[in-house]
């Protein structure tokens, strides 16, 4: 018993300052994804182009770790590639593609450089984790839809700086990567796949 009270004691005098110092961060941001690829059904060879992206994130941060919740909307995904003739639905005039999107949801740990060091100046850091992503698309004529929901893991990495106590600004690059074997011949060829780089700036909100 001695033992474990030693240890739990120890346990807390560690937390207590990581506690004491934790802050909640608000971060709603814009940015591009881009370098993308999939087996998913691409008709206009767009994963790999670049295109917008929403999204909000939530982090509650210490003084080195923290746990962050983050969202990506990327409307478009699969529009406005170079076409090609892989469903046949293109004329000249007339895109494959009428609506598309791919969305993110992951939860992730973050390991930041200690708040001490980076006052008055920009503050490092890396998160990974892991989640969901779904891919939708409708093409033209209701030829072969696409809606797919696949596990993911994304990592990367960033800098926040705050201008105030409250507000401040950040930078962020961010992969990710659908993950499982999952195969449907109508939706994709071979095992389905999706991944994709998110570069974004962000408004980050202090509490």
């Amino acid at each position: 018993m001695g033992a474990r009270c030693r240890l739990l004691a120890v346990v807390l005098l560690v937390l207590a300052p990581v506690q004491a110092s934790a802050e909640w961060q608000i971060k709603p941001f814009f940015g591009v994804s881009f370098g993308g690829g999939t087996t998913l059904l691409d008709p206009e060879n767009a994963a790999g182009s670049a295109n917008r992206v929403y999204g909000i994130s939530g982090l509650l941060l210490g003084e080195v770790f923290g746990v962050e919740g983050d969202f990506g909307f990327a409307p478009g995904f699969f529009s406005g590639g170079e076409g090609t003739q892989t469903v046949g639905c293109q004329a000249a005039d007339t895109r494959c593609v009428l609506n598309s999107s791919v969305r993110t949801l992951t939860g992730n740990v973050v390991i930041a450089v200690p708040r001490r060091l980076t006052t008055y100046t920009l503050r490092p850091y890396f998160v990974g984790g892991a989640g969901i992503m779904h891919a939708s698309s409708e093409q033209t004529f209701g030829i072969l839809p696409l809606s797919s929901t696949m596990p993911a893991m994304d990592v990367g990495g960033g800098v926040t700086g705050f201008l105030s106590k409250r507000v401040g600004v950040g930078w962020e690059v961010r992969y990710f990567h659908s993950i499982g074997t999952r195969q449907d011949p109508f939706q994709s060829f071979g095992p389905e796949e999706l991944s994709f780089w998110r570069a974004n700036m962000a408004v980050a909100i202090r509490y």
